[in-house]
């Protein structure tokens, strides 16, 4: 599994160095305006070349490829959205780079050499984190709050995980209020859902909640994994929710109401799944992926379709008359899919009244 992990850090140098940082972040951000406005009428830009030449007339002390790296930000991909603003400056490096480690050096240990300069790293805990830095393969430098910061970005190869026959299995139901495993265990996770609820309510289009959802998903995701291992899960199973926007879309027809909508949409379910399976993997645990076509509506006891939900957290059994709670119901029955469908044994322990 190839994992994409990035940090953060303070970039520092002496007045020249600061100011030829300041200077190009400036130049880029007179650029971006240039882009936004030129857009305007059409964010197609059918023609790239045409606007990369365009831009290389009216910027030409801007390096070629910092130049095309920040434009290219502006070309719009399927389900992307155009721009309502200018797109923030930054420096956008992914070449003619090197970070270079020494210990002996007192100011800093880590430094970038970009433009024929020596720039120093500060952030030491977060740049440890980083084992191999030939492995950082964008750079990227911005402005915020009068400082300026270097974040790395690499690419880290996970090998995948093989059991024979695995004993230990856990099915994972998740929804923006909680995350329910198959062993009973209920971790709630709707503070996220709540800050973006309140983010709407508000109207708090200028606060960012990106780094809030990574560092809230970051700290859930790692004492998940954790616990995990402490139990001696083998593999974990998750459901695959690429099509889950779907199931919450007035396009479709499948509309839940405004605010629920909302909140399906804005839950960074992939986010979410991702972190935990590179955890995961780290700590030797396999994460495998169903369809979770039915594992609302199944029944985990005796597998009846005859199913209803008087309440949203109910789940009640018209054959049977058996009752759960519905996240538990589906956390067990993404058990006990994956269990059928390679042919292991299911741990009817799990399934209590």
């Amino acid at each position: 599994m190839k994992t994409i992990k990035s940090y953060s850090c303070l970039i520092s140098g002496n007045k020249s160095k600061i100011e030829f940082l300041e200077d190009l972040l400036k130049q880029i951000e007179d650029l971006s305006l240039f882009v936004f406005n030129q857009g305007k009428s059409s964010w197609t830009f059918y023609n790239f070349k045409t606007l990369y030449h365009l831009c290389r007339k009216n910027f030409s002390s801007i390096n070629s490829k910092i130049l095309q790296n920040f434009i290219k930000l502006y070309q719009l991909k399927p389900g992307k959205k155009s721009p309502k603003s200018p797109i923030n400056p930054l420096i956008y490096i992914d070449q003619n780079f090197n970070i270079e480690v020494d210990s002996s050096k007192k100011f800093s240990n880590y430094w970038l050499r970009f433009s024929r300069r020596n720039f120093p790293l500060l952030g030491k805990n977060n740049l440890k984190k980083i084992s191999d830095f030939s492995k950082v393969k964008v750079i990227q430098i911005y402005k915020r709050n009068e400082k300026l910061y270097c974040k790395l970005t690499y690419v880290e190869e996970i090998p995948d995980i093989t059991i024979q026959n695995p004993s230990n299995i856990i099915g994972c139901d998740v929804n923006y209020k909680r995350m329910v495993l198959s062993d009973n265990s209920f971790k709630m996770i709707k503070q996220l859902a709540h800050r973006k609820i309140e983010h709407k309510k508000n109207n708090q289009k200028k606060r960012n909640l990106t780094n809030y959802s990574k560092d809230y998903l970051h700290k859930l995701t790692t004492q998940i994994s954790k616990d995990l291992s402490t139990q001696g899960v083998e593999v974990l199973v998750l459901e695959n929710l690429r099509n889950l926007r779907k199931s919450a879309s007035r396009k479709n027809g499948t509309s839940k109401g405004k605010m629920i909508n909302y909140i399906i949409n804005s839950f960074p379910y992939s986010m979410f799944q991702n972190f935990l399976k590179y955890k995961c993997l780290n700590l030797g645990i396999k994460v495998e992926f169903i369809n979770p076509a039915y594992t609302s509506k199944t029944c985990s006891k005796c597998g009846s379709l005859n199913t209803s939900r008087p309440k949203q957290e109910t789940f009640v059994c018209n054959d049977c008359n058996f009752q759960l709670n519905a996240d538990l119901n589906g956390s067990r029955n993404i058990e006990k899919f994956y269990r059928n469908l390679n042919g292991l044994p299911v741990n009817l322990a799990q399934i209590r009244t």
